[in-house]
């Protein structure tokens, strides 16, 4: 029987949220250099960390979305210079390569594949020495190139005929991130890894495909968390968008993606769970400072305006002389 005794719309729409309880890792993260990687999920809490000039890289790829385009990026990093003219793809005198987005090319084959193998090599130089890698897994889904027999990372638009779209099983997933943890332990043996699942909506066939995605993807880094507990973390970035965010004022025009306020609000949960109290007060502090600076007065020309703008200058310039490794000092990937 359908209660018709709800007082108005309000009531019939269940307000409850059910807060997402995790634990904490072990360790916590100083701010001695962190890297991002994955889908654009990933590039939200960079973009959050780098306008503030932190110690945070991105890895050269642009977004990555299956883990199996994420191994087979890692491995390069971890072998740079292995890129040549002849792995480029060329289409209207235009030079791509399917592992990059589609935003880094070049008009000159060989100028181009010694570009991308440096940027190669700076990320592995910060991985090597970073203190955390942050990896979001955005989709399950993947493009197969039938010639090579390639899952890549960007179709650039060629034919459908040219790929096969496949759907990795939990096995496949898992493998691939268990080689990336492999080969990390071998370049950083103390990197700290988080894993998380990207809460943005993959709906471009439908959604009953996104949801089975999306647990191929939580099934693999469940178990890819349980092969090495001492070193890596899963934060449920996934499930505080789905449970705490769950109603579409959280999302972004498309639906899809989340809205800057849930980004904030995600990120907030991130660096309380994750960062140690002397970062986090830090943080805290520096990002006010930021603030004060950026605000435009009624009147820029006072003198009341031109000294608080020196002091909070001096003041961020004191900060960042006794808190060197909290900031960037090194070329972008």
């Amino acid at each position: 029987m359908i209660s018709l005794s709800f007082k108005n719309s309000d009531d019939f729409t269940c307000r409850k949220t059910s807060a997402v309880n995790f634990k904490p890792p072990e360790w916590k993260l100083e701010g001695r250099g962190i890297m991002f990687s994955g889908s654009c999920f990933a590039e939200y809490l960079y973009k959050e960390l780098h306008t503030a000039n932190l110690n945070v890289q991105i890895t050269p790829f642009g977004n990555i979305y299956n883990p199996a385009a994420m191994e087979t990026a890692f491995s390069m990093v971890f072998k740079p210079g292995d890129i040549k003219p002849s792995d480029l793809l060329e289409k209207d005198g235009i030079y791509y390569h399917y592992m990059f987005h589609s935003l880094v090319y070049g008009e000159d084959a060989e100028i181009f594949s010694s570009m991308l193998n440096r940027a190669l090599a700076q990320c592995r130089n910060f991985l090597q020495n970073a203190e955390a890698l942050i990896i979001t897994a955005g989709t399950a889904a993947v493009y197969r190139h039938l010639k090579s027999g390639m899952i890549v990372n960007n179709c650039h638009r060629q034919t459908s005929g040219t790929f096969n779209r496949e759907m990795l099983s939990v096995d496949q997933a898992s493998q691939n991130m268990l080689a990336i943890i492999s080969r990390l332990r071998k370049l950083n043996p103390d990197i700290r890894i988080i894993w998380t699942l990207s809460p943005v909506r993959h709906l471009r066939d439908n959604p009953a495909e996104n949801s089975l995605s999306k647990a191929v993807l939580r099934c693999a880094i469940d178990e890819a968390v349980k092969s090495d507990p001492e070193g890596s973390w899963y934060f449920p970035s996934y499930e505080i968008m789905m449970d705490e965010l769950r109603d579409y004022r959280w999302y972004a025009g498309d639906l899809c993606h989340p809205s800057d306020e849930a980004v904030e609000y995600i990120l907030s949960r991130f660096i309380n769970s994750a960062f140690s109290p002397k970062y986090r007060e830090f943080i805290t502090y520096y990002t006010k400072l930021l603030k004060s600076l950026n605000h435009r007065p009624l009147n820029p020309e006072s003198e009341v305006y031109i000294t608080h703008l020196k002091e909070t200058e001096q003041k961020i310039e004191e900060i960042k002389q006794k808190n060197p490794l909290y900031f960037s000092n090194h070329e972008s990937c």
